[in-house]
């Protein structure tokens, strides 16, 4: 299952826009990252800023995924998609160790997943 994410701000910076965003993991891991669709995203019920859209041209440019609740025994890596749909999630449960495909972990569920996105602006 994807992730579900939230929008917490947009913040225009030049020619680029900065996204913060929240991350909820539930359902089922999948080998080789679960999908971060910018496209599907809600507003977060603390949304900052003016509207909670995305104007951009593709994919992010860059992309950074941590946990906010001190969680040290899994880290988080994004890898950048084509567009805004198709961008990946992977967990590193170990060191140099994927998590295992199959049902998120307590700690996965249970985290505050947070993360920021740049793009370039329409």
């Amino acid at each position: 299952m994807a992730l579900a994410m939230s929008i917490t701000s947009v913040q225009a910076a030049g020619q680029q826009l900065r996204v913060t965003f929240k991350l909820a993991a539930s359902g089922n891991y999948s080998t080789g990252g679960d999908t971060v669709n910018f496209a599907t995203a809600t507003q977060d019920p603390l949304f900052q800023g003016m509207i909670a859209a995305i104007e951009a041209l593709g994919a992010p440019l860059y992309m950074s995924v941590q946990s906010n609740s001190g969680n040290i025994a899994n880290l988080y890596f994004p890898v950048l998609g084509t567009g805004p749909t198709n961008n990946k999630l992977k967990i590193i449960s170990a060191y140099n160790t994927e998590l295992s495909a199959g049902a998120y972990p307590g700690g996965v569920t249970g985290d505050t997943i947070v993360g920021e996105a740049i793009f370039a602006k329409l």
